[in-house]
């Protein structure tokens, strides 16, 4: 008879390698883009999409609400895997505003607070925040020489007086790879092309590959009018952000490319004193790179800048830098646009605007695209191309409208917008999207106002899940990471979350391909010959070991597996589904692919420990039983009693005659193509009928029900051993 056998494999402790990242190995855990492994022992070994994280700007040393998050992916190798996260204080005016910076580190799912720097700006009044991003750009171009103990360096093929690398970046030397640097510098002023002091001596001699980091802040503010506009702050660095803030950043007077913040007005009597957000464009060369920034809450122009322009400047006020500024649009927009951080700059691989850079933004109401950036010209008040309306996943009658639009992000990696709502009288969900103008449904809905605060103060064990708490949240995405802000005032609402969209089954295939999945190693089953079922053990729930119902129920995930093309990640794959049961005949080898869902309700993604499989070795097929009875040894016939019902259609079936000496194989016949004579019965062996998959028996019915087999051929004095499996 054939013997059920499993083989289960532990996540926790598999041996790892980052899928779609190193080179495949079938003998281990691929981790895809925004998994982890943890090998904490229990329930906390397991495998899955990096756990939800989340930061409490409120309750550390800055002590002020900060918001409107912007992240880099500054390491991606196989020592680590950073995220530099910077928000700006989104607190009550002030003249004053405070820029922090954490990194996250994406395998270990980890916060770490680096500090924070407190800006004053060149303008004059309380400023409020209404749009911030950054800038990071690596200058490596030509080779460096310096001497220890000197505090000069000399460039051959540079031109950083050209390039308008500011003073107060940091340079290292030995790589033009930031992550190689163990001893950084700071640039105390740019002398010309080729000569740069710095604000310490070498401690070595340095000569050959370098790199420059350029980081900058770029802030929309308002004050009054006259008092508003684009704001940048150039020469910060990593370092330069201290948990007790004691480096701040002075307005700037008439010096240009120094560390201070400066002031890009418009006119001298500045116009832009209504921004809803700001959108950066990639630099296109290092003394352009174009600022775009929506101004009006009904009627609304744009205005382009150049941040990187070389400035004339009056207590620290420049005229100079705009490059384009539109008319009004001659009608008023649907709904009203938030003031916070609302505007995109995309070129998508959908909608309308397929292919183009367009800026995107929202009103309560409306999602609105402009035309092609590159074809706005000064004074034209018809930028705005389309828009799109609010139409939630299955109509009006499943999710109502809320018409409260606040914040929007584009996620590029699996090419979908991110829109956040707040709470309305009528409800409200957020969505992951698709830009439409056919009034067709959104894609997606993610989230709920849980109410849950997530403070430092809360039960320890509860698990935090992106909630806003009837406060508005504002979005960042970058490379699958999505970082999201409640905008608020206070300790309980003012948390951000780490959480990794990106890793969704929705786009883990074609056409995204983000590849965010577990495959697992190869399993070997070289005595299979039917796979039965997929096993899988996950965590239930996460958090609330209190026994106060504190904790919550994850997403789900889904299994895919293959058989063939394992060893060099060639083979396609076969869904499974929620039952786990696998008709498919069994081969050496089969590879499970597990992926997960991290958009829904809670967007709490599933942690698996264990998966495998079971599977019948080699002996008859567990719904049948060899019957002596039937079975006829000088007619050579060989026979079986149906026992276990199928619950469908008999698959098509597999004979082997074996020498039981030998272990020869001597007959492979089959039910498809069969060679020899298969025969059944349904009443107990008083009469047989030819068997085939065109002329097959239904289902067990009763038990009198047999199959026999007679070969074409076979020797005689032979011991046998029969074999009927599924082919």
């Amino acid at each position: 008879m054939a013997t059920t056998r499993a083989v289960i494999q532990r996540l926790g402790a598999l041996a790892t390698y980052r899928y779609g990242v190193d080179s495949y190995d079938s003998t281990k855990l691929g981790l895809g883009p925004l998994m982890v492994q943890n090998n904490g022992g229990a329930e906390a070994s397991y495998a899955g999409p990096m756990p939800i994280a989340i930061v409490r700007p409120s309750e550390s040393p800055i002590s002020t609400s900060t918001s409107f998050p912007w992240s880099m992916r500054w390491q991606a190798t196989a020592a680590g895997d950073i995220d530099w996260v910077c928000m700006i204080d989104s607190s009550a005016a002030a003249a004053t505003r405070k820029l922090s910076m954490y990194t996250f580190d994406r395998r270990a799912s980890a916060w770490t607070w680096v500090g924070y720097t407190t800006i004053t700006n060149p303008s004059s009044g309380n400023m409020t925040v209404r749009g911030f991003s950054m800038t990071y750009d690596l200058y490596t171009t030509g080779t460096v020489t310096g001497s220890s103990g000197n505090a000069g360096i000399t460039g051959s093929g540079t031109a950083w007086s050209a390039s308008r690398i500011p003073a107060g970046c940091r340079i290292g030397f030995g790589s033009t790879d930031p992550t190689q640097i163990t001893t950084w510098y700071v640039i105390s002023s740019i002398g010309s092309d080729t000569a740069i002091t710095l604000t310490a001596t070498l401690s070595g001699n340095v000569s050959g590959a370098y790199v420059i980091e350029d980081l900058r802040a770029v802030l929309a503010m308002t004050s009054g009018a006259g008092t508003s506009g684009l704001f940048v702050v150039k020469g910060l660095y990593k370092d330069f952000f201290t948990t007790n803030g004691a480096n701040s950043i002075a307005a700037a007077t008439n010096a240009d490319n120094i560390r201070a913040c400066y002031w890009l007005a418009d006119a001298a009597t500045d116009t832009n004193n209504t921004p809803i957000g700001l959108a950066v464009a990639a630099k296109t060369s290092w003394t352009n790179q174009l600022v775009y920034i929506v101004d009006g809450t009904s009627t609304p122009s744009l205005y382009v800048y150049n941040l990187r322009a070389a400035l004339t400047l009056a207590s620290g006020k420049d005229t100079t830098s705009l490059v384009v500024k539109t008319g009004t649009i001659p009608t008023a927009l649907a709904g009203t646009p938030s003031q916070l951080n609302n505007l995109e700059l995309a070129t998508t691989n959908h909608g309308p605007g397929i292919g183009k850079p367009c800026l995107y933004f929202t009103t309560t109401t409306r999602m609105y695209r402009s035309y092609d950036v590159s074809t706005i010209t000064t004074g034209s008040t018809t930028w705005l191309a389309d828009a799109m309306i609010e139409t939630p996943p299955g109509g009006i009658n499943t999710y109502p409208t809320a018409g409260n639009f606040q914040t929007l992000a584009y996620a590029a990696s699996i090419d979908k917008f991110v829109i956040t709502q707040t709470t309305s009288s009528t409800g409200y969900r957020n969505y992951v999207t698709q830009y439409r103008t056919d009034s067709g449904p959104m894609d997606r809905v993610w989230g709920v106002d849980a109410r849950q605060t997530d403070v430092a103060a809360a039960d320890g064990t509860t698990t935090p899940i992106p909630t806003d708490s009837g406060q508005t949240m504002s979005v960042y995405c970058d490379t699958g990471m999505c970082y999201l802000a409640g905008v608020a005032a206070t300790a309980a609402t003012n948390r951000v979350y780490a959480a990794p969209f990106g890793a969704d089954w929705e786009y883990t295939g074609v056409p995204n391909n983000t590849k965010s999945c577990l495959v697992l190693p190869a399993i070997s089953t070289a005595d299979a010959v039917q796979y039965t079922n997929i096993i899988l053990n996950d965590v239930q729930v996460v958090g609330g070991n209190t026994g106060y119902n504190l904790g919550l129920s994850t997403e789900p995930l889904r299994v895919w597996y293959r058989t063939a093309g394992i060893l060099d990640d060639s083979g396609a794959w076969t869904l499974a589904d929620s039952t786990g049961v696998l008709t498919k005949a069994a081969g050496t080898k089969i590879q499970l692919r597990i992926e997960f869902r991290t958009i829904g309700v809670a967007c709490l993604p599933a942690r698996v420990c264990a998966a495998g499989v079971a599977y019948t070795d080699i002996g008859v097929d567990v719904h049948f039983q060899p019957s002596v009875g039937k079975s006829s040894a000088a007619s050579t016939q060989f026979a079986w009693r149906f026992a276990t019902a199928f619950g469908g259609a008999v698959p098509a079936l597999r004979l082997r005659l074996y020498d039981s000496v030998t272990n020869t194989l001597l007959v492979d016949d089959n039910t498809t193509a069969p060679v020899g004579l298969f025969e059944s019965t349904t009443n107990g062996g008083t009469s047989w009928s030819t068997y085939n998959q065109a002329n097959n028996i239904s289902d067990k019915g009763n038990e009198t029900t047999y199959i026999r087999y007679t070969p074409a051929s076979l020797g005689s004095g032979i011991k046998v051993r029969a074999l009927l499996t599924l082919q």
